[in-house]
């Protein structure tokens, strides 16, 4: 026990360095701990008494326990006890040495680690530098001449559309800059790529041909909208400028196929439309409602040679037309002009959209494209125009059909389609002549209207003759149907109205032959007529009435 106590107390002894701070429990222990005071027996007393009791000991034991004091057996005791404390702490501190040593190894190699991390470290850094040398030095030229995936991808898979259309600038980028690199020399590097360029550029070119022949068959079928496919193609408009930048052939065949495809779809449709608006039950105007017809005398009839409300067509913002079907189930009855503004509008406002489109799309000879698609239509508004005045005697129907044709010239003029233009200006040339001609026969009517005894008749000097009221009615018609911006002198309509003029007041003058009171007669008739221009703008005509007013006005 001596020996573990001896052995504990060496371990501590002062001047010795411990590894590690002592157990707070050992600790606690040695601090109050007293050494035990052992009283040695002196040499004097060696006199030893046997006593009862102890037989079977020796001198020495026996000795010893005569001479030992009772305190000395406590002092034991408690080395016993500190022994059995050792004890425990032994066991603790034994499983506790081993982690110790155990994380003293484990710290060891760990460091080891450090040390071959931080050379593993030091080797990445001089490799990353290197690296970042390398890249500074040859990312360029990768850049310039890698070609992505995602662009192999998309013009072999992706939808032919905007974004599609972008891919090509990088096929022509790294054409350009493969050029490039071929004048230095890099031939070896260029090579294999330019291959690979040139297998991209010919699947995109044959994409580009597929995706606009694809467009143009829509366009076949009946009932297709144009302006669908139209958008469509619009989409993808660069890739039709990429096509005619290297295939300037296959673009020229591509517009070819649009134009003539075009070409029929607007014959089709618009042959479809006549067939519809010829179905419109016309109000019909023969020969005999002219100026001293046989029908002039009946009060029935006396609106027939009226203007009504009909010029508010020419001069009205509704844009639409009237549709296939409605024409072809309607049983009200309409005048030409209905028929001729649909037809012609529609045009117009097809037209602007082709123009609009291939001015975006193609680019280039607009005009000459628009009419060579247009002309089969054109040809087939000039029939139609035609069977609407042919054999017709609604004087007021032409002029209203020329007056819509001069205000569709003019929208066109600020939409600048001169192709239209052309067309509108064939309408009118079919329809002055016609006006003429109506003019004449009203002119002519009205002298053999005069000769006639029905005219004899009903000569009155307190009413307008028959032949006054149709007269006004027909000039009144023609002032409506003129406006500040078409009323000019060399236009034939102020020829006709002078000439009908003059014919009328040769006829009046020759009826008041019939009657004794001439100049009341003539004062009547030419006061109706002035009263009823009056309600025009300021004209020749209402200004020369109003010297024949004064002139004839009884004193």
């Amino acid at each position: 026990m001596s020996t573990a106590v001896d052995k504990l107390m060496d371990e501590n002894q002062p001047g010795q360095v411990s590894q590690q701070a002592p157990h707070p429990l050992l600790k606690a222990l040695f601090d109050n701990w007293e050494e035990p005071k052992y009283q040695v027996p002196s040499q004097q007393s060696k006199d030893v008494t046997l006593e009862f009791g102890d037989e079977g000991r020796s001198l020495e034991e026996v000795r010893f326990l005569q001479t030992t004091r009772p305190s000395q057996f406590d002092d034991e005791d408690e080395l016993v006890q500190f022994k059995d404390t050792l004890e425990q702490f032994e066991e603790v501190l034994m499983p506790l040495g081993g982690f110790l040593k155990r994380f003293n190894e484990q710290l060891a190699n760990l460091s080891k680690e450090l040390e071959s991390l931080k050379t593993k470290a030091t080797a990445l850094s001089s490799n990353l530098d290197r690296e970042r040398e390398l890249e500074q030095k040859y990312s360029p030229m990768v850049g310039d001449l890698a070609i992505p995936p995602e662009v192999v991808r998309e013009i072999y898979n992706g939808e032919v559309n905007k974004s599609w259309c972008e891919v090509l600038n990088v096929i022509e980028d790294k054409r350009l800059i493969y050029e490039k690199y071929t004048e230095e020399h890099h031939m070896e590097l260029v090579a294999p790529l330019k291959q690979l360029l040139e297998a991209l550029n010919k699947k995109a070119l044959e994409r580009i041909k597929m995706f606009v022949v694809s467009k143009i068959k829509k366009l076949r079928v009946v009932g297709t909208p144009s302006q669908v496919v139209q958008s469509e193609l619009l989409g993808a408009k660069e890739a039709f400028n990429y096509l005619q930048k290297q295939e300037p052939s296959l673009a020229l065949e591509l517009k070819q196929a649009y134009i003539y495809t075009m070409r029929w779809y607007y014959k089709a449709y618009f042959h479809r439309y006549v067939s519809s608006l010829a179905k419109l039950h016309l109000q019909l105007y023969e020969k005999s409602a002219l100026i001293g017809g046989v029908q002039s005398y009946f009060h029935t009839q006396q609106t027939e040679y009226t203007i009504g409300k009909r010029s508010s067509i020419v001069t009205a913002e509704d844009p639409t037309v009237m549709p296939a079907q409605i024409a072809e189930h309607n049983p009200a009855k309409s005048c030409v002009e209905v028929g001729f503004r649909s037809f012609n509008l529609a045009l117009c406002d097809n037209a602007s959209v082709e123009f609009l489109f291939m001015s975006e799309f193609f680019g280039e000879n607009v005009n000459a494209l628009l009419e060579q698609i247009l002309d089969p239509t054109y040809q087939l508004g000039s029939a139609y125009t035609k069977s609407l005045i042919t054999n017709s005697y609604d004087i007021f129907g032409v002029l209203i059909m020329i007056r819509l044709s001069q205000s569709l010239i003019f929208e066109l003029q600020k939409r600048r389609i001169p192709a239209v233009e052309d067309y509108l200006n064939l309408q009118m040339i079919l329809l002055w002549p016609r006006f003429q001609q109506l003019v004449d026969a009203n002119c002519e009517n009205l002298k053999r209207a005069a000769s006639k005894s029905s005219a004899i008749t009903m000569i009155s000097t307190s009413a307008p003759h028959p032949l006054t009221i149709q007269f006004t009615n027909l000039i009144y018609g023609f002032h409506q149907l003129t406006h500040k911006e078409t009323q000019t002198t060399q236009e034939p309509l102020s020829q006709s109205i002078q000439r009908l003029r003059n014919d009328y007041e040769q006829v009046m003058t020759k009826l008041s032959k019939n009657t004794k009171q001439a100049e009341l007669f003539l004062y009547t008739n030419y006061a109706h007529v002035l009263s009823v221009l009056t309600e025009c703008e300021s004209s020749t005509e209402r200004d020369h009435f109003q010297v024949l007013v004064s002139a004839f006005e009884p004193s």
